[in-house]
């Protein structure tokens, strides 16, 4: 819990340092790399699993009671320096076999503002924040047809936050290995 309220203070941090009134475009994220499974993931995240060859920075993880297998495509991103949290996206289908995302973001964020989502420079679609525990705010969201095209075919998530003051904060997602990931995780 406390290494999630640093990697918030450190996102918050970054964005705000590098945004001053008549500054240039809105910060990103401080340097990220996707993250090694942690070794006790909070409730809301998938169970940590190695790696599977091939699936580059997304991977898949399964979990079951026996009978059913629910499978999920997942991705952590956290900051290099630290090895903090910053966010996580997962992909998966809902009981409705419907493809979702679900994203979980750092605290620290401005909860009535929606978060932006797109792929590379494409369309937008805005998502409100659903909820915020100890562990992050959430975000979940319907995975239709041009953002679920888009993702599999391009390079970057990229998510725009709002801090408490109102300034933008970047979240770049490598969408590396999402399409393998997805495909294995959903069939």
């Amino acid at each position: 819990m406390p290494r999630l309220v640093v990697a918030a203070a450190m996102l918050y941090a970054g964005g705000a340092a590098a945004q001053t009134p008549g500054a240039a475009p809105p910060a990103a994220a401080p340097a990220a790399a996707p993250a090694p499974p942690p070794s006790t993931p909070p409730v809301s995240t998938p169970p940590a699993s190695p790696p599977q060859d091939g699936v580059g920075a997304w991977r898949v993880d399964c979990g079951g009671d026996g009978r059913t297998l629910d499978c999920r495509a997942f991705q952590q991103l956290v900051t290099r320096e630290t090895n903090q949290l910053v966010a996580q996206a997962v992909a998966r289908l809902g009981p409705d076999k419907q493809p979702l995302l679900a994203l979980q973001l750092p605290l620290g964020i401005s909860v009535s503002e929606p978060v932006v989502i797109r792929v590379d420079g494409g369309r937008e679609d805005k998502a409100p924040l659903q909820t915020c525990t100890n562990t992050g705010c959430f975000v979940s969201l319907p995975l239709k047809d041009p953002l679920l095209a888009s993702m599999r075919t391009g390079a970057q998530l990229k998510l725009s936050l709002q801090d408490p003051n109102k300034r933008t904060v970047n979240i770049d997602l490598p969408l590396l290995g999402f399409a393998l990931a997805f495909d294995k995780a959903t069939k």
